[in-house]
């Protein structure tokens, strides 16, 4: 049974992602959210969990909106025309494993893990064997303990990791994939279509105004995934 929530109040949860989502609510992510919604009197409250949590819970129509989602990526949820950010997927490997790139191709065949909920396996057209792991540390561990041959993640959650954890990177390679635009996902339900709605004719204002420019300077963001 749906969550009862004040219908000028949106749930927005996501996982946490450094100066993106943030658990006390800060982050360019969340802020966008906010500009996008509360100009129109809409209180915007966010939460952080798991990935594949937030997944379930706008599923289940218990929040309105998860963050991070490629498009089309889950179902029974709603995805919106604007993209608000895009993440360059990488490989971590090590070379004695994988010796020359050639992009995705160098994957053929190989063992790559992802994080459960991600699915990168929608968006790549090698032929791999997949294996889903809890954390980036769990994949990492494994990847050390040649268990198997490449973690797929965000480019910049990957270099956060190997640096929080003090681990040696010294002998592994960092390869990009492919770039994937980023989306928020609403809950399939004639709420949530309705703010889909709003949340692509908001953003498409600010977009052109220059506000979601001026946010991603802000938050000195290194790449802006909107063409001029």
């Amino acid at each position: 049974m749906a969550q009862t929530v004040p219908q000028r109040e949106i749930t927005v949860i996501s996982e946490l992602w450094v100066d993106a989502t943030e658990k006390d609510g800060s982050g360019l992510y969340f802020e966008i959210m906010r500009r996008v919604f509360e100009p129109l009197g809409y209180s915007v409250k966010t939460q952080t969990t798991t990935y594949s949590r937030s997944v379930k819970l706008v599923q289940s129509k218990k929040m309105d909106i998860f963050l991070g989602s490629y498009i089309d990526e889950q179902e029974r949820v709603l995805y919106p025309k604007w993209h608000f950010d895009a993440e360059q997927v990488a490989a971590v490997y090590k070379p004695s494993v994988i010796n020359s790139w050639q992009g995705e191709a160098s994957l053929k065949g190989k063992t790559v893990a992802w994080i459960k909920g991600y699915d990168y396996d929608e968006y790549l057209e090698t032929e791999l064997n997949k294996r889903e792991v809890k954390s980036r540390r769990q994949g990492l561990s494994l990847l050390a303990s040649d268990r198997i041959d490449a973690l797929l993640d965000a480019h910049d959650e990957i270099l956060e990791e190997l640096d929080e954890d003090n681990l040696e990177s010294k002998n592994l390679a960092i390869s990009i994939v492919k770039d994937l635009r980023l989306y928020p996902a609403f809950s399939d339900s004639p709420r949530g279509n309705e703010l889909r709605r709003i949340y692509d004719k908001q953003f498409e204002k600010l977009l052109r105004t220059g506000e979601i420019k001026r946010l991603f300077d802000e938050y000195e963001w290194e790449r802006f995934p909107f063409t001029p």
